[in-house]
């Protein structure tokens, strides 16, 4: 039974590796039409959902206030593999 589980373990994880077709900067590209604004910069990250585990890139994008704090953010989640939007949401 331990053994079955490790097994099954080892399997998740590797399943999810090397499907990154999709380079960060493309990503980028991809999402930038789904914001509704104009933004002062963004992040990325590799970000990886459901099991198996599927990669996606979570490009934020955001406009800071005179403080530093951000005013509006934006996040599209981009499929690492496929290029396809799979979510937009916003917040702060």
């Amino acid at each position: 039974m331990v053994a079955l589980i490790v097994v099954a373990l080892l399997i998740s994880r590797l399943s999810g590796r090397g499907e990154q077709q999709v380079s960060q900067e493309r990503a980028v590209e991809i999402a930038r039409p789904q914001v509704d604004f104009t933004p002062e910069g963004h992040n990325i990250r590799l970000v990886r959902r459901g099991i198996p585990p599927r990669a996606f890139w979570a490009v934020s994008f955001w406009i800071k206030d005179a403080t530093g704090h951000a005013t509006d953010v934006m996040i599209v989640l981009v499929d690492a593999s496929t290029g396809q939007i799979d979510q937009v949401s916003s917040g702060t």
